[in-house]
């Protein structure tokens, strides 16, 4: 068989069609993956964080001060010793706002009839907002003239505000049925 015009035709189409199909094929493969591409070549390589984002070491951090905020906070508003509230009035700016002071340390003096102490401080800081939490803890009062004793377990909620560099109350709830704070 004697190859012809006509054949040699036929072969140089048959392989240009071989050669378009190949192409198609390699460009829709390559279309399917090139965003794939885009993206790891317009990504950095390090990621550098937003200081106004809190990250979890942060939230830990604030939630271990408000923590501790509130332990001294229930220490210092609920413990009271004879002849010590006019110096505890004068310290609790360091603990408190303006408002609660007023409302805890409202007379000039004490008339040292009595003590408090509180024990089996636990804080509870909120999940949603971090400077939020409750705080249940044991409070003891004695009548020093008679020594009558009397223990309580009180249960208040804390909201905190962040000034001059610490976390300090800001407004203080009782969340007891009976009684109060």
């Amino acid at each position: 068989m004697a190859l012809t015009s006509r054949h040699l035709l036929w072969l140089v189409l048959f392989c240009l069609l071989l050669s378009v199909s190949a192409n198609v094929y390699q460009y829709r493969s390559m279309a399917s993956d090139e965003p794939h591409r885009i993206v790891e070549n317009v990504l950095p390589k390090t990621t550098v964080s937003d200081p106004s984002i809190p990250t979890d070491e942060q939230e830990q951090e604030q939630k271990l001060s408000i923590s501790k905020s509130a332990e001294r906070f229930i220490t210092f508003a609920f413990t009271w010793k004879d002849g010590t509230y006019p110096t505890r009035k004068r310290q609790a700016y360091q603990y408190m706002s303006e408002s609660i002071k007023r409302t805890l340390f409202a007379s000039s003096g004490s008339d040292s009839k009595f003590t408090a102490s509180v024990s089996d401080i636990e804080v509870f800081p909120s999940q949603d907002d971090p400077e939020h939490c409750l705080v249940r803890f044991q409070r003891t009062l004695t009548i020093d003239a008679n020594g009558y004793e009397e223990t309580s377990e009180e249960l208040v909620e804390l909201t905190f505000t962040h000034q001059d560099g610490r976390y300090i109350v800001d407004q203080m709830k009782s969340l007891q049925t009976s009684g109060g704070v």
